[in-house]
C-alpha cells in the first residue's frame, strides 16, 4: 500500500511517535541531489518518505542513519562492511542503501524493482542480504508500529 507524505505524517502523529513540529521533510532539491549523487531515479514511495520526513521524525529511527544528509555515502559504507566481512555479495549499480544501523546492519532496495520496491537487509555475520520486507511501505509501517509499541509499554 503506497503512502503519500501526508499519510506518513498523519500516521506518526496518530501513533504519538512525534509531533508535526518534530518532523522535517527534504526539499525537492535534496531529493534531486541524492538522485544525482547516486546516478539513480529513486522509487516513488521512497521519494514520499524523503519529502515527508526525510530530515527527521522525532524518536523514529533514533540511532540509525536513515535521514538526510547522513544517508549520503551509506552505499560506500555498506560496500566497505561487505568487504571487511569477506562477503561474496556485492551491491549493484541500481541498489540504493537508505539505512545503516550502528555500522553492522544496512537496508537497501533495488531501484529497478518498482515504485515501492522490496527491502533487503544485511546484518554482519549473517551471509548474503535477504528480503525482509516486501515493499518500502511495509518497512516503514513495520518500523512505525515497532516504535509505537515501544512507546506505549
Amino acid at each position: 500500500m503506497m503512502l503519500n507524505k501526508e499519510a506518513i505524517i498523519s500516521c506518526l502523529i496518530d501513533k504519538k511517535i512525534c509531533t508535526k513540529e518534530e518532523m522535517e521533510g527534504c526539499s525537492l532539491e535534496n531529493v534531486e541531489m541524492l538522485e544525482k549523487n547516486a546516478s539513480l531515479s529513486l522509487p516513488l514511495q521512497y521519494r514520499e518518505f524523503l519529502l515527508g520526513i526525510g530530515r527527521g521524525a522525532g524518536i523514529l529511527f533514533q540511532g540509525t542513519d536513515i535521514f538526510f544528509p547522513s544517508i549520503i555515502g551509506l552505499k560506500t559504507d555498506a560496500v566497505n562492511l561487505l568487504k571487511e566481512n569477506g562477503e561474496n555479495f556485492t551491491l549493484s549499480s541500481v541498489d540504493f542503501v537508505f539505512s545503516m544501523h550502528q555500522g553492522y546492519e544496512f537496508c537497501y532496495f533495488n531501484t529497478s524493482e518498482g515504485d515501492d520496491p522490496p527491502v533487503y537487509q544485511y546484518i554482519e555475520g549473517s551471509g548474503s542480504p535477504m528480503i525482509v520486507w516486501k515493499s518500502f511501505s511495509d518497512f516503514l509501517m513495520d518500523s512505525i508500529d515497532i516504535y509505537s509499541r515501544s512507546r506505549n509499554m
